[in-house]
């Protein structure tokens, strides 16, 4: 899966971004499950319908500035812009309570998801420069699962704290979490490489051209768990499992983590179909087992399988991009992945939290099980093939 190296890829600057990744992803992953519900509660006119499209702006916003990533990381310092950004998008999670109405939360979640999406570009192209050559690859790969492990384990902290207090020390909970993620990354030592011209609107750092196929690909995967995370608090209510929910995302968290584990041990020797196809079919039991249990136990197992069949799905396509890539367009493979990541993630949630409006919450369920297959047969009869015919190495 990787290109084996002597080189040593676990520096103390790659560890200190690895922990910065992951804590940025924790700040904001915190409010997926709650958002919805705070501004409906909040806001008197606000429907759960709307509040989910609002959530999703900051997902959409992050097209506003990608043309311009290219000239941003190329024209300043990546480091000083990376901590600029980082800074804004924690502060403005403190505006969450201030405001008055639903219009000033879009907003916010626009100019949130601006800089969240400059964030993450410059953060990862810092992990790019901080690392040998020889490593880059599986560097960005672990760079990204430690953003992976924070969606799962963000929504977990951020409903443990909601469950003991109220919204207030979840937002305060966030800003500390995103502000030692800040701290850790101006720790990070990067080594010194001179402005190059770049043009002020470009796609590249931010769209791969051959990797639109792919991400098309993952967009779909990546509804279902905008869906899941966005709705699997109000479910676990309804049938008085409400409770679970933050064991639920704990499970998740396992599961991930179990997915690392099999990469190495039980698929080591597998391709990519091995890998992305298994993770599909448990993401398809999992949604199974919401709709035909409704116990506590099935829950959490869901959750597991959820994780594993996310973290076995979602690492893979990083890997596709990345081969898709030129060398020197590694950063640009990131980008993009994260990128169709997040709008599948934000159509989730907008689709969820609609869904469940104007139905029950199986159909959310169901919903997921027909995008899971679609996703299923689209990897199997254009992903495949568009990769082999297009991969770089």
């Amino acid at each position: 899966m990787y290109t084996v190296s002597t080189a040593k890829l676990w520096t103390s600057n790659f560890v200190w971004a690895y922990i910065s990744n992951f804590l940025l992803f924790v700040s904001l992953y915190m409010f997926l499950p709650i958002l919805p519900m705070y501004m409906v509660a909040k806001f008197p006119t606000t429907t759960l319908g709307k509040a989910g499209i609002v959530q999703a702006l900051l997902a959409g916003a992050m097209f506003l500035v990608g043309p311009f990533y290219s000239y941003i990381i190329d024209t300043y310092k990546r480091k000083d812009v990376c901590m600029f950004s980082f800074l804004t998008v924690i502060a403005i999670v403190g505006g969450y309570s201030l405001i008055g109405c639903l219009f000033w939360m879009a907003v916010l979640r626009i100019i949130q998801g601006a800089l969240f999406g400059i964030t993450t570009a410059t953060s990862s192209t810092v992990a790019i420069d901080i690392t040998s050559t020889t490593r880059r690859s599986e560097g960005n790969i672990h760079f990204n699962w430690a953003g992976r492990l924070g969606m799962a384990f963000g929504p977990m902290f951020g409903l443990l704290l909601f469950s003991f207090s109220d919204l207030q020390t979840v937002l305060y909970a966030s800003i500390a979490a995103g502000f030692a993620g800040f701290l850790c990354m101006a720790i990070i030592k990067v080594p010194f490489r001179a402005p190059i011209g770049a043009k002020a609107f470009s796609t590249d750092r931010f769209l791969l051209s051959r990797g639109w196929v792919t991400s098309g690909n993952l967009v779909l995967i990546s509804i279902i768990f905008g869906m899941l995370i966005s709705t699997i608090n109000v479910y676990a209510a309804s049938i008085n499992l409400q409770y679970v929910t933050i064991r639920f995302f704990g499970a998740i968290g396992f599961g991930f983590i179990l997915a690392m584990i099999a990469n190495r041990v039980v698929f080591v020797e597998a391709d990519f179909r091995a890998r992305i196809v298994s993770g599909l079919i448990l993401i398809i039991l999992s949604l199974l087992l919401l709709i035909t249990h409704y116990n506590e136990i099935s829950l959490i197992t869901s959750g597991v399988l959820i994780g594993l069949g996310f973290g076995l799905a979602a690492s893979d396509f990083l890997v596709l991009f990345v081969n898709l890539s030129e060398h020197c367009q590694r950063g640009t493979a990131n980008t993009n992945y994260l990128l169709a990541w997040e709008v599948g993630v934000g159509i989730g949630v907008a689709l969820g939290c609609n869904l469940v409006e104007s139905g029950s919450y199986m159909i959310v369920f169901q919903v997921g099980i027909i995008f899971a297959v679609i996703a299923l047969l689209y990897f199997l009869l254009f992903t495949t093939k568009h990769f082999v015919k297009n991969k770089k190495r």
